[in-house]
């Protein structure tokens, strides 16, 4: 089992960073380093899955977005584990834990702005909360729907279109990519596929999901111990 570390994205070393970017090159295709770095730079926080030498194995990113006086979005950013590692580690809920800190910290409505590349991103969805969008079966509410085109069309302008931002950017290898398989069994993930066909291309499913402990499952409770 790896071990989950958070860290402040200002305090990292170069050595960290180049770790980082390695292991997306592995991954991802379309990848550049001086891309990599600049999103880095745009987050917050950093949590790191490290081996039992230290090394990195896995990451994911988190930054702050204040939305209105009531209302900030938490966003983040490029997450991947090293497959030898896939299903030996706590990376979701290391990030969601840390997530519960800003949420419990913030005198108002805090919302996990997703941006979903693959279909395994969009299912830590449903494995943890009860209430998210857009899902399947279920319309997404006028006021949910409103703060994520309001909010994309801040970030992506143009390059933002019916729920999705078509960013163009590093995309999951093939030999990496098991959406079409995994489809075929899940109902969650045929959805994922419906809404953001252009994925293989590194397009991008918006979501929204309220950070709080009311909105966990069974699963989100025990997991995250709340």
């Amino acid at each position: 089992m790896l071990k989950s570390v958070v860290l402040q994205v200002e305090k990292m070393t170069t050595e960290q960073t180049d770790t980082m970017y390695a292991i997306m090159e592995v991954y991802y295709g379309n990848t550049s380093y001086n891309a990599f770095i600049g999103e880095l730079k745009k987050k917050r926080d950093v949590v790191l899955l490290l081996d039992e030498q230290g090394i990195i194995r896995g990451f994911t990113t988190l930054a702050v977005f204040p939305y209105d006086e009531q209302t900030q979005l938490l966003y983040s950013g490029d997450t991947i584990v090293e497959k030898e590692y896939w299903g030996r580690h706590n990376l979701s809920q290391a990030w969601i834990n840390n997530a519960m800190l800003y949420a419990e910290d913030f005198d108002g409505v805090t919302y996990w702005f997703l941006l979903s590349k693959g279909y395994k991103t969009y299912k830590y969805l449903n494995t943890f909360f009860n209430v998210y969008y857009p899902r399947v079966d279920t319309e997404t509410p006028t006021n949910i729907q409103h703060i994520i085109d309001t909010f994309a069309k801040q970030q992506y302008g143009e390059k933002y279109r019916n729920g999705v931002w078509i960013a163009g950017n590093d995309f999951l290898k093939d030999e990496y990519d098991f959406t079409g398989e995994a489809a075929k069994r899940d109902k969650s993930t045929a959805f994922f596929l419906e809404k953001n066909p252009g994925y293989m291309n590194g397009d991008e499913l918006i979501c929204l999901c309220e950070i709080s402990v009311n909105n966990l499952n069974k699963v989100g409770r025990r997991v995250l111990g709340r």
